[in-house]
């Protein structure tokens, strides 16, 4: 019998190549490019992403192009990260294949009524917009409720999502200029939880009235930080409570010792769908 003399690096190139697959942290540099040049303060230059929408397709491709069995093999970070990502690159792309939005017809009105309260431009007047039309996440079709509701909000116990998750209205928190990633996620959603907290236009904190003025996204997802529910503090709705324990590990002492007194009444402030559109932005200055 005859052996073949196998040298040392080819051997262990060997072992590589027939080694378990190790699993990889997701390329998200394109939504990074997309992101930098086109978001600042939150706010999205729609008009110049429609010209050059190449990139921003490429993105979603490849999150399209991501496996079921490949995702599973992630961490949970990473999972979350690209949820995130996905939800926000995919209402970039809705929003810039049909920008500008002109709003929705007297008929169309007629039959959903609720789009006489939206602004012309809202992203409300696209039809399915967030329980209609469906996009690739993770070997899976599903809508952007279906991304938010049916796997982030029930897989993770993970409530700073509802500071990263962007749909694409003033109201929203502010998109961020770069992509999240699993490797700092954390650092990254404690940034996104602390600039929505302190941002006037979304949260106020009115201590020498004695009222506090909150996001409606705390009435619409208020179950989610419930868990953070307390004794002291806010006597009122235990979900409330829940949010005004976790808003305060995020917001200066006096504002923190002010939520621990109690002495005061909460209001949810009206969700403004307005696009946040750089243009409507600098219209309005």
């Amino acid at each position: 019998m005859r052996y073949l003399a196998v040298s040392p690096l080819a051997f262990a190139f060997g072992l590589l190549t027939n080694a378990p697959a190790i699993a990889q942290e997701f390329d998200h540099s394109a939504l990074d490019t997309v992101l930098a040049r086109y978001v600042r303060d939150g706010r999205v230059d729609y008009a110049a992403l429609k010209v050059e929408p190449e990139i921003l397709h490429r993105y979603v491709r490849q999150v399209a192009a991501v496996t079921a069995e490949e995702f599973s093999g992630w961490s949970e970070a990473t999972q979350i990260a690209y949820l995130v990502n996905a939800y926000n690159a995919y209402i970039l792309v809705t929003v810039v294949d049909r920008y500008p939005i002109k709003g929705s017809s007297f008929l169309k009105k007629l039959t959903a009524p609720k789009r006489f309260s939206f602004p012309a431009n809202s992203i409300r007047h696209i039809d399915g917009v967030f329980d209609g039309l469906t996009h690739e996440v993770a070997g899976q079709e599903l809508t952007l409720d279906g991304i938010e509701h049916g796997m982030l909000r029930a897989e993770y116990n993970e409530p700073r999502i509802h500071f990263a998750l962007v749909c694409a209205a003033v109201s929203c928190p502010p998109l961020r200029e770069e992509a999240y990633r699993g490797n700092r996620l954390d650092e990254q959603l404690d940034e996104q939880a602390r600039a929505f907290l302190s941002d006037p236009r979304l949260n106020r904190f009115e201590l020498e009235r004695g009222r506090v003025y909150l996001s409606k996204i705390f009435d619409w997802f208020g179950a989610d930080f419930q868990q953070f529910a307390t004794e002291a503090g806010y006597a009122g709705d235990r979900q409330v409570n829940g949010v005004l324990n976790f808003a305060a590990r995020y917001l200066p002492q006096r504002v923190t010792d002010f939520l621990e007194g109690g002495a005061y009444q909460v209001h949810f402030e009206s969700y403004d769908w307005t696009l946040n559109d750089q243009a409507i932005a600098a219209g309005a200055r």
